[in-house]
């Protein structure tokens, strides 16, 4: 070190040109106190509006928890207040029991008084689902036009009740994820639902107080100040419950567990970088739910919040700066600008492709290495286009090639389906499995597409759950919660349906009931297509998980080549930071996640 420190001072004391020596010696003595004084001003500045703010949204955080406690705590005891009443405790005690007309007309007033907790601008419904042994409560002509009893038979598809089905959950807190289509649409997009059971521990119903999404964005909102900033709120099972800005949630989204590692206390910001983007993080606990609120607040925000004090100081400091280098650089001369020129251009080979230079008309020194240089150029951008051309070309058929090893036996298990049927004579159950086998695999095997669109991918694993319901009495429920605006993007074909029919053959048909629910959700985040394949199967032990994706898996059902295939499949033909992630907790879910890059078809090139 002290040899290249005493080399360095030796070439600034003799080799180097006088001019370069005079603007360096110049810049150095005019900037270097300018530096100084600007970095100590600089750092005292930063920290005093970091930390101003920091305590600024952390108080902010707490009392929007607070709203969001006050309210989730007026649904509770709304449901409460429902289920410890003497006439529901009487109505779900024994369905035989024969009313009097005294006895029905509480029923009536009890109905009338539940209903009058719907405010339409919290509570938006409120719906009691009875077992089918009280068919007489919902299909009384008076009870039915209040809406208030529906039978449980109506959310047996729902992803809430497999929940209550598989947990010994009591009440759960319902995001718009575990909800069907008809509750969001005719009751609301959130909801407190509480499970109720007979001496037995059988249910027998479900208080549901649905309550306004738009509310809780609302409250979220209102306390989001700062540019690029968001709050959202997230359950246990990764499932968002509300947000102040639906596209930054995307982008800023952490899941559930990985929260309290990332953020040891509530009472303080951690930094997290989002997308190369630097942000202060933090979440706060909501008290009787098994929500967290999330507040992402990204460092340019803080200062474009102080803009001002900041662009004063900017443009005093650019000034100090600007007469800095309008007096040093008055003391070089045309032969530095030529040098200097030359060298610019060839550091661009650092960020790109290489450039020629104008050959100038001079012959000296700089006018040989001008035209070195160009003749060095077009021999390597000649060796660049070759190279990528036969890349390109390798890409293509190892992509090809990992694309047509496609795993027959689902063929064989379909075709043994279609002749079972044929045997028990049911032609109609016969036609309808061809023609849906025959469209299964005309969009597998359709040549010339390597890529498709969301929305294609999305029907070929429908066809693919259609079959698998037909050999498996319909015990696959599929759940699609893909945006219109994400469908027309692209992605290589047979990508969902291998990590559908793992989560089934491993997943679902694992559990003793063989009955389970797969999710497809999606979104963007950034410039990433991001898709979550979850199932609420048997999951997979923590010690398979580290080695599911490198084709080392061994179980009685399968080798795992498939998922590996898919996974090498992507990085082959983006990059290795796209790809399959794997979450899971045994004997309760698993969530496959993949990642790739948002293209058109347009933006495809192969």
């Amino acid at each position: 070190m002290i040899k290249k420190i005493n080399n360095l001072i030796s070439y600034y004391s003799h080799d180097m040109k006088l001019k370069n020596k005079l603007l360096i010696s110049h810049l150095i003595l005019i900037v270097t106190p300018i530096l100084i004084i600007t970095a100590l001003f600089y750092n005292q500045l930063f920290h005093l509006i970091i930390t101003n703010t920091k305590e600024s949204e952390l108080s902010v955080a707490r009392e929007t928890v607070t709203n969001i406690e006050n309210t989730v705590g007026s649904i509770r005891d709304i449901s409460n207040q429902i289920v410890k009443d003497k006439t529901f405790i009487k109505l779900t005690g024994n369905p035989n029991l024969q009313m009097n007309n005294t006895e029905y007309k509480e029923l009536l007033s009890f109905t009338h008084n539940v209903l009058s907790a719907v405010d339409g601008t919290t509570i938006t419904d409120i719906k009691i689902y009875l077992d089918s042994s009280y068919s007489k409560y919902f299909d009384d002509a008076t009870l039915l036009k209040s809406g208030l009893y529906k039978p449980i038979d109506d959310i047996k598809n729902s992803y809430w009740h497999g929940i209550f089905s598989s947990t010994n959950s009591k009440a759960i807190f319902s995001p718009t994820l575990y909800l069907t289509g008809t509750e969001k649409r005719v009751s609301g997009q959130l909801s407190f639902i509480r499970k109720i059971t007979d001496e037995n521990n059988q249910e027998v119903a479900f208080v549901a107080v649905y309550f306004n999404k738009g509310y809780i964005n609302s409250l979220l909102k209102k306390h989001t100040n700062l540019p690029e900033s968001a709050k959202y709120i997230i359950n246990e099972r990764d499932a968002i419950v509300g947000y102040s800005n639906n596209s930054l949630v995307g982008e800023y989204l952490v899941y559930y567990d990985d929260i309290p590692p990332i953020v040891p206390d509530t009472n303080k910001f951690e930094t997290k970088y989002f997308s190369s983007r630097s942000c202060y993080i933090s979440y706060q606990e909501i008290a009787g739910t098994n929500w967290i609120m999330i507040t992402v607040i990204p460092v340019n925000s803080i200062w474009s919040d102080n803009k001002t004090i900041i662009i004063e100081f900017l443009i005093a400091y650019i000034l100090i700066l600007a007469f800095a280098f309008v007096v040093s650089i008055s003391l070089s001369n045309s032969i530095v600008r030529r040098i200097s020129n030359v060298i610019n251009i060839m550091r661009s080979v650092k960020t790109g492709k290489p450039t020629p230079l104008e050959h100038p008309p001079e012959y000296d020194e700089i006018g040989d290495l001008i035209e070195t240089y160009n003749y060095m150029v077009g021999e390597i951008n000649d060796l660049s286009e070759e190279q990528i051309k036969n890349a390109k070309e390798l890409r293509t058929a190892e992509f090809k090639a990992l694309q047509s090893q496609i795993n027959p036996h689902f063929l064989y298990n379909t075709l043994d389906m279609i002749n079972w049927l044929a045997k028990k004579g049911l032609n109609e159950e016969v036609s309808n499995a061809v023609q849906t086998l025959s469209k299964f695999y005309k969009m597998t095997l359709r040549k010339g597409n390597i890529v498709v669109t969301i929305e294609e991918e999305i029907e070929h694993v429908s066809l693919y759950i259609q079959l698998q319901n037909m050999r498996y009495n319909n015990q696959i429920h599929f759940t699609v919660d893909i945006p219109d605006n994400i469908l027309e993007y692209t992605i290589p074909k047979i990508i969902f349906q291998p990590v559908v029919e793992n989560s089934i053959q491993h997943g679902i048909l694992g559990k003793e009931s063989k009955e389970g629910n797969i999710v497809i959700t999606g979104w963007l985040e950034g410039e990433t297509l991001v898709f979550l394949i979850s199932d609420d199967g048997i999951g997979i032990p923590e010690e398979t998980l580290d080695e599911l994706l490198t084709g080392n898996v061994k179980s009685t059902t399968g080798s795992g080549v498939a998922i590996v295939n898919i996974h090498h499949r992507l990085q082959l033909f983006y990059d290795k930071e796209f790809g399959l992630s794997y979450h899971s907790v045994l004997g309760e879910y698993t969530e496959v996640e993949i990642r790739i890059p948002a293209l058109k078809k347009n933006d495809v090139q192969l």
